[in-house]
């Protein structure tokens, strides 16, 4: 898995060395967002200031010795996640796009279960270890594998493909329902699916580490992959873009789709906090509440 990029590092490496400007600086940077997320999931604004708030004082707390192999944004979210899921069990847990919250039948396939049904290069190799070591592996040429896909549709500018790549891991729908939302033929949909998977069995297929590993297969082991890595979210530069339309018409047609009919929480989250940015007190004031209750943890981590 890729490091962290540069700027990130140089970022917790201040935070560690007790850097209270920088630690301000980052909550500064994130708080929005957050706080955008929390607060479509919580009736009261007190109650997603609160949850965010501990989502800080959970990452500061740890910086001494986290390692983290992805974006602090994505850390970050991943602390708000597991903070909404301890209060919203059954509400929230298992909601990951809003567009599952309309489709979501199953009718001409059943539970989509895409690895299951491809064919596997060797009979003794599956898809989920019952070791902790070879499943985070498993985790981890997964991540890779669906990266190269993705970059490789991104730089490609092949979008039809992605999206259909989104709604299948991501989304987890069907054909039918794909090809009915993106007004594609249900043939072609199939066969950007089976050419996803069979790149991504390519991928997989090249990890050694796995070849002799008993493993069994979990169905939901993809989508968790791609929404806890966040991995076709647009950057915030290009969220930026797309606020003020001056993305390239195919880049600006697959945000909007992202956006609009995948309805990704983070993303939206993120959008909506480009839209609102500094535009009153509430927001510093609510940046100094933070910083004032996590500051003193500098001297801990």
């Amino acid at each position: 898995m890729p490091d962290p990029n540069q700027t990130d590092r140089g970022v917790l490496e201040a935070i560690r060395g007790g850097d209270a400007a920088a630690w301000t600086r980052l909550v500064e940077e994130y708080q929005g967002r957050l706080l955008r997320f929390a607060s479509a999931r919580v009736p009261q604004r007190a109650d997603a200031e609160d949850i965010v708030q501990d989502t800080f004082a959970s990452f500061i707390k740890v910086t001494k010795t986290l390692q983290i192999e992805t974006s602090i944004e994505t850390y970050l979210f991943g602390i708000l996640r597991n903070r909404l899921v301890d209060r919203l069990r059954t509400r929230w847990a298992r909601s990951v796009c809003l567009i599952q919250d309309v489709c979501r039948t199953g009718a001409d396939e059943g539970p989509v279960e895409p690895l299951a049904r491809m064919p596997a290069t060797d009979p003794s190799v599956s898809w989920c270890v019952s070791h902790s070591e070879q499943r985070q592996l498993q985790r981890q040429v997964l991540t890779e594998a669906l990266q190269q896909l993705i970059r490789g549709f991104q730089e490609a500018r092949k979008f039809r493909d992605l999206k259909v790549a989104e709604m299948v891991f991501y989304g987890q729908l069907t054909s039918v329902e794909i090809a009915r939302l993106l007004g594609l033929e249900e043939g072609l949909v199939r066969v950007v699916k089976h050419r996803c998977l069979e790149a991504i069995r390519a991928r997989i297929a090249q990890c050694d580490a796995l070849k002799d590993a008993s493993i069994s297969y979990s169905e939901d082991l993809l989508t968790e992959v791609w929404e806890t890595q966040r991995l076709s979210c647009p950057k915030r530069s290009v969220l930026s873009e797309f606020l003020l339309e001056s993305l390239s018409p195919e880049w600006f047609d697959y945000v909007d789709f992202h956006l609009a009919l995948m309805g990704c929480h983070f993303c939206r989250a993120n959008f909506k906090d480009l839209q609102e940015q500094q535009t009153g007190d509430q927001h510093t004031q609510f940046r100094q509440r933070i910083v004032t209750s996590t500051v003193g943890f500098l001297s801990e981590a």
